[in-house]
């Protein structure tokens, strides 16, 4: 599956034939997917950070479990039938709910009519629980991403929408994946929990740092420790990767990104549900 207007590297499709043949078990699989026109404006730059972060962080981890919760539609490759001829992709109960048009609530159309990519990817993991659906990084992609606000609150209006009500569908999924003691239910619940208190976090984070700033109140070393985790382990990943250039899109977006991505966004999305 390959949007109009993804640009896909010569070698990507080697990478995630070659990942395919690894097992018979991988469902399906997606690559890395770059901004190609983060310098087009403001807007498109504060994207950069904002893929790269959520490929090899998220996508990365939830590949561990061999749950990837969202293959993207502009660049994902499917195991359509397996070796033994047993349909895959291809299967009739997949085809059956992916083709309904009996849709009668909110939460359906959020389901089926905003974000079709990720509601096959809940369907995959509903129906093959034993598959695993996993995210190979040296496939990349680059795809056109909206330039101005309005364009790109429309499609995150779509986009956040989709994800919460399908993180809520995945709970109700008997059997995921896990890595030794830890289930991917458990993530999921995270998510979605995440999902919902998003703006509020975001405002509680603001207010701290202005009571500290003002000289009101102290960091505690709990709260300090845990910030310092989470913006340290996104450093490592740059070093290891060799992404320094990332070290000023991780700043550009840490000022002009969050509030656009972790207060105004979803609540433009929870409102335009």
């Amino acid at each position: 599956a390959i949007d109009a207007d993804t640009r896909v590297d010569e070698m990507s499709l080697t990478h995630m034939v070659y990942a395919m043949n690894q097992s018979d078990k991988i469902l399906a699989l997606c690559g890395e997917t770059k901004v190609d026109n983060k310098w087009q404006t403001w807007a498109t730059m504060f994207q950069e950070f904002e893929y790269y972060n959520n490929h090899h962080m998220k996508k990365a981890f939830e590949s561990a479990f061999g749950c990837v919760t969202c293959l993207p539609g502009c660049f994902t490759m499917y195991r359509i039938i397996n070796d033994d001829g047993k349909p895959l992709l291809a299967d009739d109960h997949v085809y059956a709910e992916y083709l309904r048009n009996d849709i009668d609530s909110l939460h359906e159309q959020n389901l089926f009519h905003l974000g079709e990519d990720r509601m096959l990817t809940t369907l995959l993991l509903h129906f093959f629980p034993d598959h695993c659906l996993t995210y190979v990084p040296e496939a990349q992609c680059f795809t056109i991403v909206p330039h101005t606000l309005r364009i790109l609150f429309s499609q995150r209006r779509r986009w956040i929408n989709s994800t919460y009500h399908n993180l809520l569908e995945l709970t109700k999924v008997k059997t995921m994946c896990g890595v030794l003691c830890c289930s991917m239910k458990t993530v999921v619940w995270l998510d979605l929990i995440a999902c919902m208190i998003l703006p509020a976090s975001t405002v509680y984070a603001c207010y701290l740092i202005f009571l500290v700033a003002a000289g009101k109140t102290q960091f505690s070393l709990l709260l300090l420790v845990l910030y310092g985790l989470l913006i340290g382990v996104q450093l490592v990943v740059f070093i290891i990767r060799s992404r320094y250039d990332f070290f000023f899109w991780f700043i550009f977006f840490t000022i002009v990104g969050v509030p656009v991505f972790y207060f105004f966004l979803p609540l433009y999305a929870f409102w335009h549900m």
